[in-house]
Order: C-alpha cells, then sequence, then structure tokens
C-alpha cells in the first residue's frame, strides 16, 4: 500500500512538472492543421478549425467566438465548397497561399488569394484577437499590409474593424452576403455593401434588387439611417477618397462584444453580447417599418411612416395615376403639376427633414460649396435636384441628381435637406403658405409700429417744447444776472437786482409823476421795461 502511494506520488509530481503548452496562434509554411486542431488568438478571443453546422454532415474551416458565446461562427473559408468528411487539411504554402485539402482525393477545396505583389520568403499565418486572420511575410514587423486577410473575404458578419466597400486601387469589393438558412452557411440571396454607381451609398440587396437603402454618407451619419447616432457601445466612420471608399465601425469597450449579421431572411442586425444571460440580443437594425423598403411610394413622393396613408406627393407634384393612387397602389409615384421647360425663371424649393433619393447615377464634388452647386445644377436643364455632400460643421460639398428622384421619405427630425428644381409657378405656389404668413404678420407689425412712432414723437415734441421753454427763461434770467451794477450781487438767487443807477433811469429821478402811491415799504413808482439800460 506504501509503494502505491509512493508511486502515486511520484507520477502526480511528474505531471505537474510537465510544461503545459496552449495552442498556437500561428502557422507556418506546410504546417497542416488537421480536424480537432485549431489556432487559438494571444487572448484566446477567437478560434480558427474545423467544425459542422448543426443538422448538417458537411464540414468547414470557420473562425469563432472563444471566450464568449463559443461555437458563434463569425467567418468561413469554404462556405461554398464543404468538405463531406473529417478528412479535411489545411496548409499555409511557401507562397503564402493558404490551402484547404480534402486528404482522401487531395483535391483543392478551398484557397486563399495572394494580393501581395512582392515574392514572399517566409509565410506565416496568424489569429489576431480581432478575429482576422492574416498572412504575412515573417520578416516583416509591420503588419498593416499583409498578403492575405480574412477580413478582405467577409462572409454574413461584419465584425469591428471590417471594411464594408471598396478598395478602388486593386477594384476589390468587400460585402457580407447572407447565409442560406442556419444550417447551410453557403451564400444566400441578401447582400449588403456600398453601391458606387454615383455617390456611394449603402445598400442590401436580394439577387440583383435593391431590397433597402441606407443612402449615402451626410459627414455624421447615413441619410436613411437617423438611428446611427453617438452611442456607449461603438463608432463608426465612412471613408471616401481616391483609394478606397468603405463603412467601418469599433467598439470603444475591449469588454463588449458587438457584432453585424446578414440574417438568412435579409434582415441586417447589430447584436450585442450580455453575459449575464449568456446570450445575444438584438441592439439595433436599420429596417423598421414599412417605409424602409425601397421605393414604395414611387418617384417624387415621400413616404411618412407617422401619416396615413403613407405615401404622399411632394409639393409642386400630383399623383402619376390618381385611381391607383386612391387605391394604395404608389408604384407609380408622382410628376410634376408644371412641366420643366429650362427657362430662365425656374429655381429650387427646399424640402427638409428628407432621407436623400437614390443617388445612382449621381454626381458629386467634395470640395464645391452650396452656392456653386447650386449655380452648376441650375445652369444644367437635366439637373432635378442638389444639395450638400456634408451637413457637418459649417457644410459643404456638391451632389446633383439627373432624372427621377426616388426612394424619399420624411423622418419627424433629423433629415437632411434637398432643393428641388421647380418651374416658376410652383415655386410660387410652394411659397404660398410662408407669404401669406408673413402678410399676417406685416398686418399686425405695421398698426402697432404706426401708435408706437406716434408716441414717440408725441414724447419728443413734448421733451422740444419744454427744453426750449427752460432756455427762453434761462436767457432773461442772465439778462438781469450780468447787469455791471450787479456784479457784487449773489448770483444765486432767483429774483434780479438792480443797483441804484438803474432805478433812478428807471423812475425818472423818483419823479412824481411816476409815482404811484405808498405801501408800508415806501413809495412806488412805475417803470417802463424799454427805459431800464440793458434791457
Amino acid at each position: 500500500m506504501t509503494k502505491i502511494k509512493l508511486i502515486f506520488g511520484f507520477l502526480v509530481t511528474l505531471y505537474a512538472s510537465i510544461p503545459r503548452s496552449r495552442a498556437a496562434d500561428t502557422i507556418s509554411a506546410n504546417q497542416i492543421l488537421r480536424y480537432n486542431q485549431t489556432i487559438i488568438s494571444p487572448q484566446e478571443t477567437f478560434e480558427l478549425g474545423f467544425f459542422s453546422p448543426p443538422n448538417s454532415t458537411n464540414h468547414y474551416v470557420g473562425i469563432w467566438y472563444k471566450k464568449i458565446s463559443t461555437g458563434t461562427v463569425v467567418w468561413i473559408a469554404n462556405r461554398n465548397t464543404p468538405l463531406t468528411n473529417t478528412s479535411g487539411e489545411l496548409t499555409l504554402t511557401l507562397q503564402g497561399v493558404l490551402l484547404l485539402r480534402d486528404a482522401t482525393t487531395g483535391n483543392v477545396v478551398w484557397s486563399s488569394a495572394n494580393s501581395s505583389t512582392t515574392s514572399v520568403r517566409n509565410p506565416i499565418g496568424q489569429l489576431l484577437d480581432t478575429g482576422n486572420f492574416i498572412i504575412y511575410e515573417g520578416d516583416d514587423t509591420n503588419q498593416e499590409n499583409p498578403i492575405w486577410q480574412s477580413f478582405d473575404s467577409l462572409t454574413d458578419t461584419l465584425l469591428p474593424g471590417m471594411k464594408a466597400g471598396w478598395d478602388l486601387v486593386t477594384r476589390m469589393e468587400r460585402r457580407y452576403t447572407s447565409r442560406k438558412s442556419n444550417d447551410d452557411p453557403a451564400s444566400g440571396e441578401f447582400s449588403a455593401g456600398v453601391d458606387i454607381r454615383g455617390y456611394p451609398q449603402l445598400i442590401l440587396t436580394e439577387g440583383r434588387e435593391i431590397k433597402f437603402r441606407e443612402g449615402p454618407w451626410n459627414g455624421i451619419r447615413f441619410t436613411g439611417a437617423p438611428n446611427l447616432r453617438p452611442n456607449p457601445i461603438y463608432n463608426f466612420t465612412f471613408v471616401l477618397n481616391d483609394k478606397e471608399i468603405y463603412y467601418q465601425y469599433n467598439l470603444l469597450s475591449s469588454s463588449v462584444f458587438s457584432r453585424v449579421v446578414l440574417q438568412p431572411n435579409g434582415r441586417i442586425e447589430r447584436l450585442l453580447w450580455i453575459d449575464s444571460k449568456q446570450e445575444w440580443i438584438l441592439y439595433l437594425t436599420p429596417e423598421n417599418d414599412h417605409c424602409d423598403q425601397y421605393m414604395v411610394c414611387g418617384p417624387y413622393a415621400s413616404c411618412n411612416i407617422n401619416k396615413s396613408p403613407v405615401c404622399e406627393c411632394l409639393k409642386g407634384f400630383e399623383p402619376t395615376s390618381p385611381e391607383q393612387w386612391t387605391v394604395g397602389d404608389w408604384s407609380q409615384g408622382c410628376q410634376r403639376t408644371v412641366p420643366l421647360d429650362c427657362g430662365n425663371g425656374e429655381g429650387f424649393n427646399k424640402y427638409s427633414n428628407l432621407k436623400l433619393p437614390d443617388t445612382q447615377g449621381s454626381w458629386y464634388n467634395l470640395k464645391m460649396t452650396l452656392v456653386e452647386c447650386e449655380k452648376m445644377c441650375k445652369s444644367n436643364c437635366s439637373c432635378t435636384a442638389y444639395t450638400n455632400t456634408n451637413i457637418s460643421g459649417s457644410g459643404g460639398g456638391c451632389l446633383l441628381w439627373f432624372g427621377d428622384l426616388i426612394d424619399i421619405r420624411t423622418f419627424a427630425d433629423a433629415g437632411d435637406t434637398l432643393y428641388i428644381r421647380m418651374p416658376p409657378s410652383e415655386l410660387d405656389s410652394v411659397e404660398n403658405s410662408k407669404r401669406s404668413s408673413a402678410r399676417s404678420r406685416v398686418r399686425f407689425i405695421v398698426p402697432v409700429a404706426f401708435v408706437a412712432l406716434i408716441m414717440l414723437l408725441t414724447i419728443c415734441l413734448f421733451c422740444r417744447y419744454n427744453r426750449a421753454k427752460q432756455q427762453q427763461q434761462a436767457t432773461y434770467s442772465n439778462k438781469f444776472r450780468h447787469d455791471p451794477e450787479n456784479e457784487s450781487g449773489d448770483e444765486d438767487l432767483e429774483l434780479p437786482v438792480f443797483g441804484l443807477s438803474t432805478i433812478l433811469t428807471a423812475t425818472n429821478n423818483f419823479s412824481a409823476n411816476n409815482k404811484l402811491g405808498e405801501g408800508g415799504f415806501g413809495p412806488v413808482y412805475k417803470v417802463f421795461y424799454h427805459s431800464i439800460p440793458s434791457m
């Protein structure tokens, strides 16, 4: 018994002394990854290996979450070419290409593309904690420009840091595509990406048909996504230059997990991981109501979910088919009440709080001002509308439409402004309500202003009269105060003081002819105003 205990203790000590190794995060050239073998990112956030979906006998190479939501696949290499057995082998070649072979037949099931223009000497494949699997030159410490990366081959999930859009240098498009079903990860009918047939805009397509349009970027958000606002979960950006056009988002905290998924039913969902519940919850979806469907109301009509019916013609337009319009068939949209003739009197009416029309076939310039934009549109008879490309700050840029304006909706607020070309008569009719309101204000303001003016003039005249009277009294007082014989008198007295010579002159030397009588203070004489010197 004692010997058994000693042997058991020795084995335990020996096992404890063996260094434990964790799965590597890299794969080297000619190294083979087989079934039940995986590559794990440095912080064990993601894992790469072989998997089989529920209710399926097919096998795939994919990347999934490791720590949270174990088994939630975010990327699949061979989604359209599955393995039918577990004999698959994943190899990195000396040329820096990933190859997936069926070991039983030797056939290549899937391979990555080497986008590098330089020769490869020591390729290394690595799984990052972002979920991106990159292949890079082993001697190159800068991994910003890898030979190949899984982030360039999107499946049905848009992870933080992924770019949905275009590389204009290589003409590579990055779109994410739905699965056929939850059990079949093959490419489905729905696809989301950036449409660059005009001013770039985010669209969701079913086959070749547009199902939903998130609209162009306006410097703050996409015009058809008013709910895309700054938040504590993630930030977002849209890059548009001569090399790249793409949308991207990044999480603000490493403890938060969020992903965008294009579901098999064509619904785009932003999901958020709730650790306390151990489940993904729906955080946001860009499609919320009937007005989000593409071109519900037809040309020159706007969809307003707060009205019934939801479709209405823009001001200056009328239903193309009144009969169909009244029965709820808005597919033909609206037409101009008065056609354009490219006359000199044509101008533009302002429409606010809109989702901007479909930008296919549009033209844009990111450096022009709004005034220059209006002039350019007015000089081209084919131009039907214009607006800014950037509403942030003081605004800027120019976006022109040619032809019909389609897929417009009205928001309660946070919408964009559009300037639509109109004939002279419709410029007046659209402004009638504003002018009527202005006339009402004038009818109220003018009488009030007139009464106020009369009162002001009355006050001014009264003040002027008082000032003149005071000046007259002051002049009269000063004439007496400046008598030469009265210079020694008190200038502060209100009554004038006269010298003896002045009194003698005024009374004709106290002549009896001037005497009027006597009182308690002595004799009283009459004098004449003109007889007083200096008066």
